[in-house]
C-alpha cells in the first residue's frame, strides 16, 4: 500500500511540473528544456528555507515567487526573438542551475545534496508518511490544476492560444505578446517551483541528479505522450512514464543496466508518440 501511494504522490508532483511544461510548451509553443532547473530551484529554496525553520506557508509562499522570477528573468532575453532562441536559452539555464547545484557546496551541500529536510507541518498536522503526504499532493495539484484550467478558458489565455497559432496577427490586432509571454513564463516557473517543493519536502533529499537535463527531458515527455494543451494530458503522461521504472523491476535485468534502459524505453516511447500519435493519450496535436 505505501509503495502504490509513494507512486502516486511522485506522479503528482510531476503532474505539477508537467502543467507548467504544458503551459510554456502546450499553450503558448514555447519549447523549455529547463523546467527541470526550475523545479531545482524551488527544491533547494525550500529545504534551506525549512531547514532554517520557516513555516511551510511561508516557506512555499518564498519558493514561488523565486521561481517565478527566475523563470522571467532566464526566459526574458529570448521571449523577444524566434522559439528557436528559448530552447538554446533554457537549455544553458539547465546547465547553469545543475552546475550551482553541484558547485555551490557550502549552500546546496554539492554533489553529495542536501539532506534532513524537516517533515511539513500545516495547521497541527504533519506529513510523515506516504498516506498522510498523498493528501497534501492531492490538494496541490487540484489548486494547480483549476488554476490552469481557468487561465485556458480566460480571454488571457485565448491570446496565449492565438500566439501559438499566428503570433504576428496577435500584435497587428494590438495585443502586447511580450506582457502575455512574460505572464505566463512567471506562472510557468510557480507551478515548477510547487513541484520542486514538494518534493524536496517528501524525499527529504535532494541532489543535482535529481534536476537534471534528464528530468527536463523525462517532463516534455511527459507531456508529449499525455497530451499537450489538455489538462487531462499532464495529469496522464506522468502517471505513465512513472509506472515505467515500476514495470522494469519486474524484468530480470542487471541494477547497474536499469539507468540506460529506463532512459531508453523514454525515449522511444518519445519517438513512437511523435511519429504515430502526436496529440498524445489525451488528444490535441502538438
Amino acid at each position: 500500500m505505501n509503495f502504490f501511494l509513494s507512486f502516486v504522490v511522485l506522479a503528482e508532483i510531476f503532474s505539477i511540473v508537467a502543467l507548467s511544461t504544458n503551459l510554456l510548451m502546450g499553450v503558448v509553443g514555447i519549447f523549455s528544456v529547463a523546467q527541470a532547473a526550475i523545479m531545482g530551484i524551488g527544491a533547494y529554496v525550500f529545504g534551506l528555507l525549512s531547514m532554517m525553520g520557516v513555516p511551510f506557508p511561508l516557506a512555499m509562499a518564498a519558493v514561488i515567487v523565486v521561481c517565478a522570477f527566475i523563470n522571467l528573468l532566464s526566459s526574458l532575453p529570448s521571449l523577444r526573438l524566434a522559439g528557436d532562441y528559448f530552447i538554446i536559452t533554457s537549455f544553458g539555464t539547465q546547465l547553469v542551475a545543475t552546475a550551482v547545484f553541484i558547485n555551490w557546496s557550502s549552500m546546496t551541500g554539492g554533489a553529495s545534496g542536501l539532506s534532513g529536510i524537516p517533515i511539513i507541518e500545516l495547521f497541527g498536522f504533519t506529513f510523515a508518511t506516504s498516506k498522510q503526504f498523498v493528501v497534501l499532493s492531492t490538494v496541490a495539484l487540484l489548486l494547480v490544476a483549476v488554476s490552469f484550467w481557468l487561465i485556458l478558458r480566460s480571454p488571457y489565455g485565448r491570446m496565449l492560444n492565438a500566439i501559438r497559432l499566428d503570433e504576428i496577427a496577435v500584435v497587428a490586432s494590438g495585443r502586447r505578446v511580450l506582457h502575455a509571454k512574460i505572464g505566463v513564463s512567471a506562472v510557468s516557473g510557480a507551478y515548477a517551483g510547487i513541484g520542486g517543493a514538494l518534493y524536496a519536502a517528501y524525499i527529504s533529499f535532494i541532489d543535482p541528479a535529481s534536476f537534471d537535463i534528464h528530468v527536463s527531458v523525462l517532463v516534455v515527455t511527459m507531456v508529449v505522450v499525455g497530451g499537450a494543451r489538455t489538462l487531462a494530458g499532464s495529469i496522464i503522461g506522468p502517471f505513465v512514464l512513472m509506472a515505467i521504472p515500476q514495470l522494469l523491476t519486474m524484468i530480470d535485468i542487471p541494477s547497474t543496466l536499469l539507468g540506460p534502459v529506463r532512459q531508453l524505453s523514454y525515449g522511444l516511447i518519445l519517438i513512437a508518440f511523435m511519429l504515430w500519435r502526436p496529440q498524445g493519450i489525451a488528444g490535441r496535436s502538438l
